[in-house]
């Protein structure tokens, strides 16, 4: 049975419409993950860790709020997102353990429990390629400690992050947001996919991306260019778009999370429209947190990143050109 199908048995179910071999087969799905706690334990723990974000994907896309469901079968009230989570187990587990039987033989695909959540506006964050991602406040990201020794470049966002990702033809960088998956060698764009939204954005300002779910690619954007995916008809929407107008949130305050002088270097380049040099490789990987307003002006930011730094500036506002060394 397909997932979609299995959520509109439950949905009935939920309202009381369900048929009786309807229900019958949602007590089965959910008295076999009552009798079998212990499914986990025959997954390795890469299996159990990539299983995880999977399921973890699947209750952020579905979970409606503040819903119960009552089971019959126990009489009692279970939270909702306990039965879709039930349900998603069993499926998913399913699907994974048949999958891992049939596949061809390929690298395992290790997820490492990596993850970030903006707490605050526009947190900047690095990833481990050194590609960047700003999340706005609630947005969250899953990926791994490394993507060394992986085909592809894979991450989890919730909410909205614009992202700004290093080039590398061999491998690609996939963002996977619900349903979604937008595949990039090196760009710049923006996706916006809320919990509870009924639609799904991505926006590109540099490079060329390709947005497609689990059957079929919706589109290849160029920058200016904008797909629209609605969550309820499963269905696309192209168009041309302003794209800075569309980004403009990320030049509100911004935290940088953890980020090298580098990476920061290159947002301020940005934001400010000036060229930085940074002098010496040490200082270029420096690691530093803080957080800029969005009214400070550019001397007030390099002050504050080379303070840190134990490093020093020289700004040419004529050429607006800046050279950051070590003290």
């Amino acid at each position: 049975m397909q997932q979609e199908q299995f959520l509109k048995i439950l949905e009935k179910y939920r309202t009381g419409r369900a048929t009786k071999e309807e229900t019958d087969l949602i007590k089965a799905y959910y008295n076999a993950f009552e009798i079998q706690p212990d499914i986990l334990d025959s997954l390795s723990e890469s299996d159990q860790e990539k299983l995880e974000l999977e399921i973890k994907q699947y209750i952020d896309e579905h979970t409606p709020e503040k819903a119960e469901v009552r089971f019959a079968v126990a009489e009692r009230k279970l939270p909702v997102w306990s039965a879709y989570a039930a349900a998603a187990l069993v499926l998913l587990v399913s699907a994974f353990l048949f999958l891992r039987t049939h596949e061809k033989t390929e690298p395992e695909i290790v997820y490492a429990k990596n993850k970030k959540e903006a707490n605050q506006p526009n947190n900047f964050v690095q990833l481990p390629d050194g590609s960047t991602v700003i999340l706005t406040a609630g947005s969250k990201i899953d990926y791994p400690n490394s993507f060394d020794d992986k085909k592809k470049r894979e991450v989890y966002l919730s909410g909205e992050g614009y992202f700004d990702i290093q080039r590398n033809p061999a491998k690609p960088f996939i963002v996977h947001a619900g349903k979604l998956s937008t595949t990039v060698l090196g760009t710049a764009f923006n996706i916006r996919a809320l919990p509870g939204d009924e639609s799904i954005t991505v926006t590109v300002t540099r490079g060329r991306v390709k947005v497609s779910d689990q059957n079929k690619t919706f589109g290849t954007l160029t920058p200016d260019q904008q797909i629209t995916y609605s969550t309820v008809k499963q269905e696309a929407v192209q168009q041309k778009v302003n794209a800075e107008k569309t980004v403009e949130w990320k030049m509100e305050d911004l935290l940088f999370d953890d980020v090298t002088v580098s990476n920061a270097s290159r947002l301020i380049e940005e934001r400010f429209g000036v060229k930085i040099r940074i002098n010496g490789e040490r200082l270029k990987t420096q690691r530093f947190t803080t957080t800029f307003g969005k009214d400070e002006n550019l001397e007030s930011v390099l002050k504050s990143i080379t303070e840190f730094n134990d490093a020093r500036y020289e700004l040419d506002p004529e050429k607006k050109e800046v050279i950051i060394s070590p003290n």
